[in-house]
């Protein structure tokens, strides 16, 4: 049996739902009684006998199609999955991987049961929300039925649940990295050594605009070659090749030169080790970087106990406190879509910023409601002000409110965790204004 025609039964009755089933599929097995015999035993495995995969379908064993020395299914396994695949498809073939379908059905099939169609691409933060923005009502009260097409507040929390459970299969699933996140290629280095050759040879070493182009070259030479090899998923965020591999294969960096002024190049990696006639510029680099992170928390904490002292009592009371004032705004590409749940006033009329509206109002000046004009009583906040965003928390609006100072501490904290000099194209006319 190939893999297509197993998928197809073991979605069909459920066998994602028993942990150990997805197990055996996502997992490298060994053909001992240890692992696969005891895989034999649960209902929709597959498990390793003979070097061969089987599994147990209708009560017969049938041997499937693919290699013991792989797990049978890997998250970007690509299919074309056809229409009767699973009623999650609605009768619409789809060319998807094994992993958002395996997200797909859990997620979205199980809590909602097709109240969300086949989600083909990342699941994003912003496209979750979205979907549950747009689903989720009140639980019905006693002879009441959830409206057609919207999800009660216990279907949505189904949709948490799921996540956990998903969550707990992440050891499986996610890929390490390969042998190759592990060093440099020979031809990073051997670039790297003409490009700074070059720069001791013009004596611009210790330029910072020379060196750190050079470096960004070598960087981005190792990050084509590490997204198109085996560790490609492992490098979920690219700092962990801009900072991380760049200090650790390519070059430290460069540092101002707390004494005399002006900058001092670091060309070697930590790999190679500490440059003896460079420890100082080094050590205070790194201890810099430990004192202001650390400076930085203390100062970002303080301000979150203040802000919660300052909210700690509001909650969202009312509708609308119906002020009259209102803060002038243009709302811009780069910030446009962040202002979505909000209101401006239309005449006399507040209009929620939808994804839609949005696109009409860019770039023109409009009366923003917002929060430090409401006018409702005791220190607390109508939903109109607030917007749909902050509004919808309710009585945990303080909660909420503090994300905002923590932002700016994790930022300060990030800022001196991945320290590091880049070059940055400005454009004139905007950077003078």
């Amino acid at each position: 049996m190939n893999k297509l025609e197993f998928l197809k039964l073991w979605f069909n009755n459920l066998g994602y739902a028993n942990k150990a089933a997805v197990q055996s599929i996502i997992s490298i097995q060994f053909d001992d009684e240890e692992s696969s015999g005891a895989f034999k035993k649960i209902p929709w495995t597959v498990f390793v006998e003979k070097g061969k995969f089987h599994a147990i379908v209708d009560g017969n064993t049938v041997v499937l199609d693919g290699k013991v020395d792989e797990p049978f299914a890997v998250m970007d396994d690509a299919y074309s999955f056809p229409g009767d695949f699973h009623p999650m498809l609605k009768g619409k073939p789809v060319d998807s991987t094994f992993g958002l379908m395996l997200f797909n059905i859990v997620l979205w099939w199980e809590p909602f049961l097709g109240k969300v169609d086949y989600v083909n691409t990342f699941f994003t933060k912003k496209l979750i929300e979205g979907h549950i923005n747009r689903l989720m009502v009140d639980n019905p009260k006693e002879g009441e039925t959830v409206p057609e097409g919207k999800a009660s507040v216990d279907d949505c929390l189904k949709f948490t649940e799921n996540c956990y459970y998903l969550e707990g299969l992440g050891s499986f699933f996610v890929k390490p990295g390969g042998v190759d996140a592990l060093s440099v290629s020979a031809a990073v280095l051997k670039r790297k050594d003409e490009l700074f050759s070059k720069l001791k040879a013009e004596g611009k070493m210790n330029d910072p605009v020379a060196f750190t182009a050079a470096v960004e070259e070598l960087v981005q030479m190792d990050r084509l070659e590490m997204m198109a090899g085996k560790s490609k998923n492992f490098f979920i965020n690219d700092k962990f090749i801009n900072t991380a591999r760049k200090r650790m294969f390519i070059a430290f960096g460069i540092e101002q030169d707390e004494e005399g002024g002006g900058w001092i190049a670091l060309p070697r990696s930590l790999d190679e080790g500490l440059d003896p006639e460079q420890v100082v510029v080094q050590t205070n680099a790194a201890v810099a970087g430990a004192y202001s992170r650390s400076m930085a928390t203390g100062e970002g904490g303080s301000q979150v106990k203040e802000t919660l002292r300052l909210v700690g009592r509001g909650k969202v009371e009312g509708v609308d406190c119906g002020t009259p004032r209102t803060e002038e705004m243009t709302l811009v590409k780069e910030n446009g879509f962040s202002w979505v749940g909000g209101y401006y006033m239309k005449g006399k009329e507040p209009v929620l910023i939808t994804s839609e509206e949005v696109e009409k109002i860019m770039g023109k000046s409009i009366q923003m409601r917002v929060p430090q004009f409401c006018l409702s009583p005791e220190g607390n906040y109508c939903k109109i002000c607030l917007g749909e965003g902050l509004a919808k928390f309710a009585s945990r609006l303080s909660a909420e409110v503090v994300r905002v100072p923590t932002e700016f501490m994790l930022q300060r904290m990030k800022a001196h965790h991945q320290a590091g000099r880049k070059r940055t194209k400005l454009n004139l006319a905007t950077a003078i204004k």
